[in-house]
């Protein structure tokens, strides 16, 4: 059985090779570290000229979301209003406390280099969870020894992967292998996850079974080329590392892990985290609609990232050939007479043997200046490539524009980032959804959260996933992610709330939530009131809803909290 998954995963990895150019990937990732083909140091006589670094930073923080907020409301069901509320405020507490920003972030780095970013949602264990009947029976929905051993060691070292929470994780997608012939993961059947783990956690962890007789593997089918293995392998030679293969298997719903070389299945069991497809979400930024795999953009600009090195090479060069040179007749010159010219005494008087004009002959060879205008004419097609001018870059364009063709270059920048942007927004929608998905299956015990009321005030909510079950729409504040300037969009935001004061049902609180949020050093929760009703005790949902239906019923009690929550809220800015 292990046989016929070795041959779907090498099928998979020469998939990845052919269509993803994988084994490029590591080249792609030097030129942002500074490493060229040739070039080492100084001392290699190479003046490269670094375009990928350039990009990378320049697009990174226009594309990924800095400060991510999710809005959720009800979908087909009417009456869900204030149980979307109550969820809405879980979800965005949880993504700041699984630090989704930093996945996010690096994910659209991986993209940059291989065309794809994949986000792994996970629940209670980095390795995957699994419930035990006896805690299940006791209502317990942490397990313990999925981060620890019987000793009480930690087995598992990522801070963000906290028992009885869900979780999301970057993958590196060196480490992710898709069956061939897959265009995305909404139709792939099943995905292989790479992880490297040492022998002895391995062997710890009593999910695995059959881990008697394993080994240290090292790094095998993960590594290709026959010197980077080598070279990985000799740094991990003082502890026996186990490379894990770990399938997903959708068709089956089952998780199953597998080692090179090894023919016994370390686990084999139902995959409880396989809800609404397989835990991984992802995104591309150049889609190739026949394959999942395809070309990232450092491969579409490495001709110009390669070309610029010669050419900066060149000028150098050529720069070094300018210096100055004299050429003087041998015996005209007495070397006395030599080291004064040389220095830099002003107006020396050097005497020569004969005439001048024939001892001494001074050489200063043109530097081409077809150089300079070939760099601006290849750091121009990558920007054109990859859509991003000189503003968006942080330089100042030459010759006077007005500003009807500034707004005409920055809507078109806007349009070719808010593509990516759009495609990173996508994939957070996919994940919170999942993470919902958890959060209704997985907690059962009662939990408290700090919800916003109609009336702009917190209360503390006691709830269980149970409670909060329902169909909900999901959308993600792209906007929270464009570079428009926060004076501008405070003035919106506050023309907005004005404008909807007077609508009782309007969701004011969400409002007031984007306006904080322009202000980094404000705290949403700490400036609002708190609710005089839970100051003793937290409400139970149905407490909750209770109490904001009747605050609808009494327009004048819900005005005079607005009023008075908007008051605090000047005063705190």
């Amino acid at each position: 059985m292990t046989e016929q998954w070795w041959k779907l995963i090498e099928q998979g990895l020469r998939y990845k090779e052919r269509f993803g150019w994988s084994k490029r990937w590591p080249v792609y990732r030097d030129y942002a570290r500074g490493v060229f083909p040739g070039y080492q140091s100084s001392a290699d006589g190479i003046l490269p000229y670094n375009l990928v670094y350039a990009m990378l930073r320049t697009m990174v923080p226009s594309i990924y979301l800095r400060n991510p907020y999710v809005n959720i409301t009800p979908r087909l069901r009417p009456g869900l209003e204030i149980h979307a509320r109550i969820l809405e405020s879980i979800v965005n507490w949880l993504l700041q406390e699984i630090d989704i920003k930093t996945a996010i972030r690096r994910a659209v780095i991986d993209c940059f280099f291989t065309n794809r970013g994949i986000i792994k949602i996970g629940y209670d264990s980095l390795y995957g969870f699994t419930r035990d009947e006896l805690l299940e029976t006791l209502g317990l929905e942490s397990l313990t020894f999925n981060y620890l051993d019987n000793k009480g060691r930690r087995i598992e070292y990522n801070t963000n992967v906290k028992p009885g929470m869900p979780w999301a994780i970057q993958v590196f997608p060196e480490f992710f292998i898709v069956p061939y012939g897959v265009q995305t993961l909404d139709d792939c059947p099943w995905v292989d996850h790479i992880t490297i783990r040492p022998l002895e956690d391995v062997k710890a962890d009593p999910k695995y079974k059959n881990t008697r007789d394993l080994q240290g593997t090292h790094i095998e089918l993960l590594y290709r080329d026959v010197q980077k293995r080598d070279f990985y392998q000799s740094l991990t030679s003082e502890i026996d590392y186990v490379e894990l293969h770990e399938i997903r298997d959708l068709k089956r719903g089952e998780i199953r892990v597998l080692v090179p070389g090894y023919d016994k299945w370390l686990r084999e069991e139902e995959d409880e985290l396989q809800i609404e497809g397989l835990p991984f979400v992802d995104f591309t930024f150049n889609e190739d609609t026949e394959f999942y795999w395809s070309a990232s953009d450092v491969q579409i600009m490495e001709p110009q990232q390669l070309e610029m090195n010669e050419a900066r090479t060149q000028a150098m060069k050529h720069r070094r050939l300018a210096l100055v040179k004299f050429l003087a007749q041998r015996g005209a010159i007495d070397p006395d007479e030599i080291d004064k010219m040389l220095r830099e005494d002003v107006g020396p008087v050097v005497f020569v043997d004969g005439a001048p004009s024939q001892a001494v002959n001074m050489l200063q060879p043109h530097i081409p200046p077809d150089l300079v205008q070939w760099v601006e004419v290849i750091r121009s097609d990558v920007r054109e490539m990859m859509g991003v001018g000189k503003l968006q870059a942080g330089e100042l364009s030459t010759g006077r524009k007005t500003a009807t063709e500034a707004q005409i270059v920055h809507f078109a920048h806007q349009l070719r980032m808010d593509s990516r942007r759009d495609a990173v927004a996508d994939a957070l929608t996919k994940a919170v959804r999942k993470i919902i998905q958890l959060v209704f299956k997985m907690w059962d015990r009662r939990r408290v959260a700090e919800v916003v009321g109609y009336d702009a005030a917190r209360y503390w909510v006691e709830f269980t996933g149970r409670e909060i079950i329902g169909e909900y729409n999901v959308r993600v504040d792209v906007e929270s992610m464009t570079p428009m300037t926060k004076a501008i969009k405070r003035s919106e935001i506050l023309q907005v709330i004005q404008a909807l004061s007077k609508y009782p049902g309007a969701n004011i609180s969400y409002l007031l939530r984007s306006l904080l949020r322009e202000f980094e050093w404000a705290d949403v929760m700490k400036i609002l009131p708190p609710s005089q009703e839970t100051l003793s005790r937290p409400m139970t949902v149905r407490e909750f809803i209770a109490r904001q239906n009747s605050l609808l019923q009494q327009p004048d009690r819900l005005k005079a909290g607005l009023e008075r929550a908007g008051a605090l809220i000047g005063a705190a800015l």
